[in-house]
């Protein structure tokens, strides 16, 4: 394998000898290799995309924005990390800009009959409520297994939880946590944490209702993916979600530090009728078919490459 510096001139000279006239990068490492080529190798136009989302200054934040001011354009994949740059590093504002990811709207679509999902006050069967995220402490399924504890001893046991995310090997110690959790408040008839999934959109079609208690976000892929499916979701306050997850039009959203909050959330859900609920779910398909589909995701880069194309034009 080629070292640090090997890749950066073989970058530079595949540029230079292809004659390309515009490198995009994606991930950091990646980004910083190209600011680097492009410092050798001036003759190019260099966008860098941001694909994740910064919780506090640090010094690789500082260094890879200062290596930044060798792109023409910053591209962010979620709003939140936008601001954080342009907060930090406000040198690079007029460079920045969003594409938030997209969602395959064919693949994440509605059930055929979204009208036949349960009324919990009608035949007793319970609401599913579905979680696909990765079993880990920045998701808050502890926060997720307390709101649980609080329905049931508010006497709200219509509920199940399903959470499919479970990675690692069940010594993990957050899955240990959440075990022990569920266990020791007698949750084991309302809880199930299961292995990650490939194929979510079933898991989606079939849910009542979909749930992220994350801390932080940046534009997700599952809430996206929800929506997209159709069906009502409660997620945290938190980034962009409150971008696609309007309060009352389709979701809800709460504090995930406070699990009162989360289960709040839910109950102004399990309380809807299934048409009500359903009303949520056309609006939330509607809103990321207008935000997040491939075509809104192609028309924000189209316009990028375009708006370069008329800076050398000048």
């Amino acid at each position: 394998q080629k070292s640090n510096l090997g890749l950066i001139l073989s970058l530079k000279s595949r540029m230079k000898a292809s004659g390309s006239e515009v490198l995009i990068s994606f991930l950091s490492g990646a980004n910083i290799k190209s600011c680097c080529a492009h410092f050798l190798y001036p003759h190019f136009k260099l966008i860098v995309s941001e694909r994740n989302f910064s919780l506090k200054p640090n010094i690789g934040d500082r260094f890879r924005h200062f290596l930044y001011r060798q792109a023409c354009r910053i591209v962010c994949n979620n709003y939140s990390q936008e601001e954080y740059i342009r907060a930090l590093t406000p040198s690079l504002a007029a460079k920045l800009t969003t594409v938030p990811n997209f969602v395959d709207l064919e693949t994440f679509s509605p059930a055929v009959d979204p009208s036949a999902k349960n009324d919990v006050s009608g035949a007793g069967i319970p609401l599913t409520v579905v979680t696909t995220a990765r079993l880990c402490r920045r998701k808050n399924a502890l926060g997720l297994i307390e709101a649980a504890r609080i329905l049931k001893s508010r006497g709200c046991t219509d509920i199940r939880f399903r959470w499919y995310g479970h990675l690692g090997a069940d010594t993990d110690s957050y899955y240990r946590q959440c075990v022990n959790l569920i266990a020791d408040l007698n949750l084991g008839d309302m809880f199930e944490i299961h292995q990650a999934v490939h194929e979510v959109a079933p898991l989606y079609r079939s849910a009542d209702i979909f749930c992220l208690p994350s801390f932080y976000e940046g534009t997700s892929n599952s809430i996206a993916e929800a929506l997209a499916c159709g069906i009502p979701v409660a997620v945290s306050a938190v980034s962009d979600n409150s971008r696609y997850v309007h309060e009352g039009e389709s979701g809800v959203l709460f504090n995930p530090n406070a699990p009162e909050s989360i289960a709040e959330a839910l109950i102004k859900l399990a309380s809807m009728t299934a048409a009500e609920r359903t009303a949520l779910g056309v609006a939330g398909r509607r809103i990321v078919s207008a935000e997040l589909s491939p075509a809104a995701f192609n028309e924000r880069w189209g316009r990028i490459i375009s708006q370069i194309a008329k800076e050398d034009e000048r």
